[in-house]
């Protein structure tokens, strides 16, 4: 049995940081998603036993209208337009795949969204999501978003997505070590070796880290 001193805390950004209130209305914006979704992706004609298949198709495609839907939403998250410069970016081949970033200087990012889709009629008992960042590379802003979809016409139409779950990415990341180590302790190989990452966002000066971000 693991001693609480293992047991992940979550730490949200400091109050007094400057863009507080703007992490809490994203947050907001992430629930208001499904409301407002739209696609022009629309299934037809695939067998009930191939649609287990759908979440890879798809998840990419749904992916992109969220951050679209998130941008478009504007008016939730950027009440008194104090980031006009600033818009969700979706980059799929780093961490986090979604960053709010200055258009006008992509180092400059305000916070990220390790962005996911699930299919509800999905086959894994236990989905992974395939979560693979440490700890240390979690902004303390950095959000972890899991929008289940499912078909209109349950194996046909256009994706809809239902309520998101949402958590804090660095505590999904703790989380997720812990399990590993001392609830799958059974198993051979349940070392989970970190990352020599020591930072969020590598190319961002570090004097930012520093205001109740890190």
């Amino acid at each position: 049995m693991a001693s609480d001193a293992r047991v992940p805390v979550r730490r949200s950004p400091d109050p007094d940081w400057e863009h507080r209130r703007l992490f809490e209305r994203v947050r907001e914006a992430i629930f208001a998603v499904p409301g407002n979704f739209r696609s022009n992706v629309v299934i037809r004609g695939v067998q009930a036993t191939d649609l287990f298949n759908l979440n890879a198709l798809l998840g990419a495609a749904i992916e992109e209208g969220v951050v679209d839907t998130l941008n478009s939403l504007r008016q939730l998250w950027d009440v008194r337009e104090r980031y006009a410069m600033y818009s969700f970016v979706r980059q799929p081949q780093t961490f986090p795949d979604v960053r709010l970033q200055n258009s006008a200087d992509p180092s400059d990012i305000i916070l990220g969204i390790e962005l996911k889709g699930w299919y509800l009629l999905a086959k894994e008992k236990e989905p992974s999501f395939r979560f693979l960042a440490t700890p240390a590379a979690c902004a303390r802003p950095d959000l972890f978003v899991v929008y289940p979809w499912h078909l209109s016409e349950v194996i046909s139409g256009v994706p809809q997505l239902t309520v998101p779950y949402v958590e804090l990415a660095r505590y999904v990341a703790e989380y997720r070590n812990r399990h590993w180590e001392f609830v799958m302790s059974h198993r051979k190989s349940a070392k989970v070796i970190l990352s020599t990452s020591d930072q969020p966002y590598p190319h961002q000066d570090r004097r930012d880290l520093r205001q109740g971000r890190a």
